[in-house]
């Protein structure tokens, strides 16, 4: 039983069962990887973050709103205006829809019937694309599926319709992620096993490097989805093809290693066990140092906060099990197979002496200055020749979907940011619906629009995205400035009228005025009648500057004055009635007339200065109500007229209320701003704008009764922004810590720090280079401009796997130089560049599968990795050979010291010149050749 057990063990089927179980295992419990992409694809914002918090209120915001998002239903008619049979069809379309409201989950529907106010931000104004808003629970379903229903169902005869949003287009572009996911991965599998049949001319081998991808592939994917899945850990919707990209090429590389190794042994007549042992033993510190170096690097982004980033560290987890698989369970295939490992060619093919990085290096060390100056330069006008900004949007590599379509219809029709409108969120402990503070919601909401880069604003006062003129102060000082000229008319008929009367009452003869008193009590009534009028008027002037009492403080003296007036005409008029009954009674009683006409007299008196006192304040009256139209004229053209003033009666009118509905939660203590900016998410100037509209809206806020209120933004725009935040934030501190890590990794193994900082400065030209001559060829090929922010990650992957198998080759052959430098750097880096070329072709094969995939991302990706792969190889011979040469002869001349009793000649003799140092290093260079 023993001596069973050690021969299992012997033959490492212990390490073949183990991985059987391990993939068994990672098979049964790998989760769907395209539900993982769609709901967990995205990068996963920081709950402090805008838009988080916006969602958290919209998810409160009640009205049956709670948890829904915003689909925009596009009617377009691509010959030109609607017509008002196909505007028909959209309402009944809009109508069918309504009935089935419950089915699809939608919760509110918004049209140009239902909301007129409204009508600005829903037709176009060519009046050819029409909107109809509607909000959709989360819990209905898939977003995906929602909008397939949701197309069928708007579908209208002679129109083109599309049901468009930015979760839709999201989940659009995790589909066409997950869609060529699984193509890239069997293109990558088909690819790396041709490229070992073609290394080693052999069938079997190829086969064993696949199963060994394989299974640390998806024993990787598993574990990475499990985490996701289970513990929420940050996953990326290119997480399962960096895992690929990243396992298939250093399984490649060290396969290779293996491979080759073993079939020089066996050749030499080793025992199949035995050569595997061997191969082990020599290859293991040089996989253990790779192994190690690409889990550290990579392993470290865990502690990043942007998720996007955090993900890459599953590569640690991958490339750890990639190390062990690669010295564990290949070898269980090569101790069993041996020889046959190779078949059919079994024997060795002839080693050809490859000459590249020997003359590379031959010209390094003969003009060192020269081939620095020259790598330099062509490094520098590329890497820093020009320097384009990233591109947010993910729509960008989604080809022909409907909901794209639909988003680029409204940016031609109502411009670029329509589709994707940005919403500012007020948090108030006071209600909305009061004129306070809906006086500074209006007034932010003009502040807002008049900022550059913005289209439009809406608000709960600007629901079209236009001032509502009623609800202004000059609008309703127009209504105020007519009655007003009407009051002044009237009063300066009464005073006429009161002079005229005056006049009349002004007799010397008093036996010639009895004659008259019947003329004179007609003349009375009708003064009587004016009077009454007069005093309707003024009680009517008085009624409208009391109403305009909070446009100026002037108005109300006029009031005060008016009071007065109509105090004193009221005096009047009863002495007018006293005289006019009186006046009767005379009429009547023609005896008594003599009698009491020196009571007459007296009452004529009376009531003339009575007159004559009313007629002096009605003229005054009259310049009051003069200077007050004149003031409210003025006013009415003022700036303060532009403010808003609603009346209780405005408030509780249905127009209104609806605009509260619209735009303010259940407690109506929260509101909405919505603005569309000019230009599209992805503009170079849409984080400035966001940013500069931040601070606006807080400082126009501040002082005011809404200065305590919570200002959030949300939007496909501010998500942008966020992710390009802090993108840019980490992007260079995650380039520091893995190029750190794999730098000082790399002084480590090679024990020299000058010499590693040449290479590694070389290996950072040589990506500088391929960066951008990747950028011009894509502009070339596809007319963008702009790379996906993706690239430089996930070109981060191969590119970081090409510098560390590659120069940590370099830094083993020159840690076990037993020799100096300048002996070793020809035939040291020459002996290097034999097995360059084969990790070049590795390189290039291993990413050419993402070129299967329809997506620039990947083939920028592939561009960047295949250009840097060939600059590098073709720099570094010469970069480390120069550098080399360099850093040993510029120290050897140090500068000249005059002393007493030496001159330069002595100095000069004591030690070689720097053309003695030349010809002797050319020579020991030459001996070294034969």
């Amino acid at each position: 039983m023993q001596e069973r057990i050690r021969k299992l063990h012997h033959n490492r089927i212990f390490a073949l069962v183990f991985w059987l179980v391990v993939v068994f295992a990672a098979i049964v419990t790998l989760p769907n990887v395209n539900t993982i992409i769609q709901y967990d694809g995205q990068p996963q914002l920081a709950n402090t973050s805008q838009p988080i918090k916006a969602t958290q209120i919209k998810n409160h915001w009640g009205r049956n709103l709670d948890g829904t998002y915003t689909v925009n239903a596009v009617f377009n008619n691509p010959t030109g205006k609607l017509t008002n049979k196909q505007q028909a069809a959209i309402n009944k379309t809009t109508s069918a829809l309504q009935k089935k409201a419950s089915y699809y989950g939608i919760q509110k529907i918004t049209t140009i019937t239902n909301t007129p106010t409204s009508k600005p931000q829903l037709l176009s104004k060519d009046q050819s694309t029409e909107i109809v808003q509607l909000a959709v629970s989360h819990n209905q379903g898939p977003v995906r599926s929602i909008a397939s229903q949701l197309n069928g169902q708007i579908a209208t005869a002679g129109l083109d319709t599309y049901v468009t949003s930015p979760e839709i287009i999201s989940d659009a572009a995790n589909q066409h992620i997950s869609s060529f996911t699984l193509i890239v991965i069997l293109m990558t599998l088909l690819i790396a096993l041709v490229a070992m049949g073609i290394l080693f001319a052999s069938v079997i081998a190829p086969i064993i490097t696949f199963l060994a991808i394989l299974i640390s592939y998806i024993s990787t994917l598993s574990l990475a989805t499990n985490l996701a899945y289970h513990w929420n850990f940050a996953y990326s919707e290119y997480t399962p093809i960096f895992l690929l990209l990243g396992i298939s090429l250093f399984t490649l590389l060290t396969s290779f290693w293996f491979f080759r190794e073993l079939r020089n042994r066996i050749d030499d007549g080793v025992e199949s066990q035995a050569a595997t042992s061997q191969v082990i033993r020599s290859l293991g510190y040089r996989v253990l140092i790779s192994t190690l170096s690409l889990t550290l690097a990579f392993g470290s982004l865990v502690f990043f906060n942007f998720s996007t980033i955090r993900a890459y560290s599953l590569l640690g987890i991958g490339f750890a099990i990639t190390g062990i698989a690669s010295v564990t369970l290949i070898p269980v295939f090569s101790g069993m197979l041996g020889h046959s490992l190779f078949w059919p060619k079994k024997t060795r093919p002839e080693l050809k002496d490859r000459k590249l990085w020997f003359h590379l290096a031959k010209f390094g060390l003969w003009q060192p200055w020269i081939a620095v100056l020259v790598v330099l330069y062509f490094a520098g006008a590329f890497t820093f020749g020009s320097r384009q900004p990233l591109s947010y949007n993910n729509a960008q590599d989604i080809p022909n979907n409907q909901a794209v379509q639909g988003a680029r219809i409204l940016s031609a029709h109502f411009g670029q940011g329509k589709s994707t409108p940005v919403t500012l969120y007020i948090q108030n402990k006071q209600r909305f619906d009061n004129q306070n503070q809906l006086y500074q919601l209006d007034n932010l909401t003009k502040k807002l629009r008049a900022q550059p880069g913005v289209a439009a604003v809406t608000s709960v006062t600007q629901p079209g995205g236009q001032p509502i003129t009623q609800y202004y102060v000059a609008n309703q000082l127009s209504s105020l400035d007519t009655n007003l000229s009407g009051v002044i008319g009237q009063l300066k008929s009464v005073q006429k009228s009161l002079k005229s009367d005056r006049s009349d009452l002004k007799q010397k003869d008093l036996t010639t005025e009895v004659k008259r008193v019947n003329k004179l009590a007609t003349t009375a009534t009708r003064l009587s009648g004016e009077s009454s009028s007069l005093q309707s008027a003024i009680q009517a002037a008085q009624s409208t500057s009391t109403a305009s009492g909070n446009a100026s403080k002037k108005a109300a003296r006029y009031v005060k004055q008016l009071n007065q007036v109509n105090s004193q005409l009221n005096t009047a008029l009863s002495q007018l009635n006293t005289l006019t009954n009186t006046i009767s009674t005379t009429s009547s009683e023609a005896g008594t007339v003599s009698t009491n006409l020196s009571t007459y007299e007296t009452s004529i008196k009376a009531v003339n200065a009575s007159l004559k006192q009313t007629r002096k304040q009605v003229q005054k009256l009259n310049t009051s109500l003069t200077q007050m139209y004149t003031y409210l004229g003025g006013l009415q053209t003022s700036e303060a007229a532009k403010s808003l003033y609603l009346t209780p009666t405005q408030i509780a009118s249905g127009d209104f209320q609806q605009a509260l509905v619209n735009f303010t939660d259940t407690k109506v203590k929260t509101t909405a701003l919505t603005i569309t900016l000019k230009r599209e998410p992805n503009a170079k100037t849409t984080a400035k704008t966001l940013a500069n509209l931040k601070h606006v809206a807080t400082s126009q806020l501040r002082g005011t009764s809404l200065k305590d209120a919570n200002l959030t933004f949300s939007g496909q725009p501010v998500v942008m922004a966020t992710i390009q935040r802090q993108y840019q934030h980490d992007l260079v501190r995650v380039l520091l810590l893995v190029f750190g890590l794999t730098f000082l990794l790399l002084i480590l193994f090679s024990r020299s720090v000058l010499q590693s900082t040449y290479w590694f400065l070389t290996f950072l030209a040589s990506a500088g280079i391929g960066y951008q001559l990747t950028h011009v060829l894509m502009q070339w090929l596809t007319g963008n401009d702009t790379f996906n922010w993706q690239v430089p990650l996930l070109a981060f992957v191969p590119v970081t796997v090409l510098a560390v198998v590659e120069l940590t080759q370099l830094a083993l052959s020159y840690r076990l130089n037993q020799t100096g430098l300048l002996d070793w750097l020809l035939p040291g880096i020459a002996e290097a560049g034999q097995t360059m070329r084969h990790s070049l072709f590795i390189i290039i094969a291993g990413v050419l599968g993402l070129l299967a995939a329809s997506s620039q991302v990947l083939t920028a990706v592939a561009l960047i990795t295949i250009i840097t792969a060939v600059v590098f190889n073709l720099a570094l011979p010469v970069m480390a050979a120069s550098f080399g040469k360099l850093s040993v002869i510029i120290p050897a001349q140090k500068p000249y010291h005059f002393h007493f009793g030496r001159g330069p000649k002595a100095k000069r003799s004591a030690r070689p010149t720097r053309q003695e140092v030349r010809q002797q290093r050319d020579t020991k260079h030459d001996s070294d050749e034969n």
